[in-house]
């Protein structure tokens, strides 16, 4: 996630928020970072074949933000 090795600064909870493009996560990601947040992965393309980054919230919560192209029927993202 993008967190200390040792552990510092993991809840051990991560917050999903799946999103329709590349465009979308950047998007996200500046306003998070205008926001206060920490960005602890920037937006890139992920091992699996994704596009996403991660950041803490200025409430210390992390958010991995996703996308992929592999699915044409994703009602459960933004």
């Amino acid at each position: 996630m993008g967190t200390d090795q040792e552990g510092s600064g993991f809840s051990g909870l991560v917050l999903t928020y799946v999103v329709r493009s590349e465009t979308r996560v950047d998007e996200i990601m500046a306003e998070a970072r205008q926001a206060g947040a920490t960005v602890l992965k920037p937006a890139g393309a992920l091992p699996w074949g994704g596009y996403g980054g991660t950041f803490a919230d200025p409430d210390g919560y992390i958010w991995s933000l996703g996308y992929s192209d592999q699915g044409t029927d994703q009602p459960y993202a933004e």
